[in-house]
């Protein structure tokens, strides 16, 4: 029996789903992964993490200026048409990070994060993560502390069952976050195991050996391109 195009494509995005994250080996020509440097981006406190700002931090001036090093990242493909005088790249995957520092155990917040619906189930929502989380480095990755699609919290899961991934708990006495509910905070409190938007997740490649295998591979695939942010004063 011949299989089609769009079956060969059905069976393998659903091996990869069920595999996790696609890895750089399975990226084809067409696909890129961008990483840029935002800079340093002022906030105020109390848009990160605003209904729990008010009820455990009511100490601290919501109007705090809080200054996150942040990066953005992207996927993009390669379209080819006849219409167009040359090859033209649409995004179909998004990731935006931040950093805390002096709160949330120094760690980078994963704050948001897309797949275009015609690319869902690919893998390429892991592979996001796992380049951030390598980014991340010692300081590690942790979910958004407003809230968490139901697919974002797929992906915060898989990351539990991951070898090559390990956790560590979040301070929460030290951590704005709107998903802690009263329960969850009497269970950590009595001893309890923390829930999964509760913890720092680490690249234990990168804690074990300052190892990055994703972004190498990447490198070494030329599979990616770096965005860096020019600062006043640069030339």
């Amino acid at each position: 029996m011949r299989i089609s195009e769009n079956q060969l494509k059905y069976i393998i995005r659903n091996v990869i789903l069920a595999e996790g994250a696609i890895t750089p080996e399975l990226l084809g020509d067409d696909y890129m992964v961008v990483i840029q440097d935002s800079g340093i981006v002022n906030r105020p406190l109390k848009s990160l993490g605003r209904i729990d700002l008010k009820q455990r931090f009511g100490h601290i001036d919501p109007n705090t200026i809080v200054s996150m090093p942040s990066y953005s990242l992207q996927i993009k493909n390669k379209i080819d048409t006849d219409k167009l005088p040359g090859p033209v790249y649409q995004v179909m995957a998004e990731l935006e990070m931040r950093k805390w520092n002096g709160m949330c155990n120094n760690a980078w917040e994963i704050y948001w994060a897309d797949v275009d619906k015609d690319y869902e189930g690919g893998g390429f929502g892991p592979l996001m993560y796992d380049v951030a989380m390598e980014l991340a480095g010692r300081h590690g990755v942790i979910c958004d502390r407003n809230s968490v699609s139901n697919d974002a919290a797929r992906v915060w899961n898989y990351y539990l069952s991951r070898a090559d991934v390990f956790t560590d708990d979040i301070d929460i006495e030290n951590c704005p976050s709107d998903m802690l509910s009263t329960n969850d905070r009497i269970s950590i409190e009595s001893g309890g195991e923390h829930p999964w938007h509760q913890k720092v997740y680490f690249s234990t490649h990168y804690i074990a050996g300052n190892l990055k295998p994703t972004l190498d591979a990447l490198n070494r695939l030329d599979r990616i391109e770096y965005i860096s942010r020019r600062y006043p004063g640069e030339k």
